[in-house]
């Protein structure tokens, strides 16, 4: 199983994306849990690049959030591309998840949630991308 998605970096496109993966996972019989926290990383991934990634006068038409998904054994190989400005999330510092809600950092979680599902996590910056890579179980 292959699959590459393309779609604007818009926030508008996000649902776009969510729906293409879950059918083609769908279809290549992928379990529903795998698909279930497959969909709760991309729309992270995704909602970040789309909401930080770039300024408002950069979202035209060739900006764009490639995710590439490949099933390899029992895995699912994630790779996701954008052209906003470098930011490797993985630097970010864990949230400290004993504080008390008004005392926590704003941010870190949907990071920290990305980890907690995955097998690996690794960034890296390609010129013009930011590649995030995720392997996750397919069962």
């Amino acid at each position: 199983m292959r699959l590459k998605i393309s779609v604007p970096n818009r926030r508008e496109h996000l649902g776009e994306l969510l729906d293409a993966i879950d059918r083609a996972l769908a279809e290549h019989a992928i379990a529903a849990n795998a698909r279930g926290d497959l969909r709760l990383i991309v729309e992270e991934v995704a909602s970040n690049a789309m909401d930080h990634g770039l300024d408002a006068g950069e979202r035209g038409p060739q900006q764009q959030i490639l995710v590439d998904i490949a099933r390899s054994g029992a895995r699912l190989l994630v790779e996701f591309r954008d052209t906003g400005r470098p930011f490797d999330p993985l630097s970010a510092p864990k949230p400290d998840l004993d504080a008390g809600t008004l005392d926590r950092r704003i941010g870190g979680l949907g990071v920290h949630l990305v980890r907690s599902l995955a097998e690996s996590v690794s960034y890296t910056r390609e010129e013009p991308y930011n590649i995030l890579r995720v392997v996750l179980p397919a069962h």
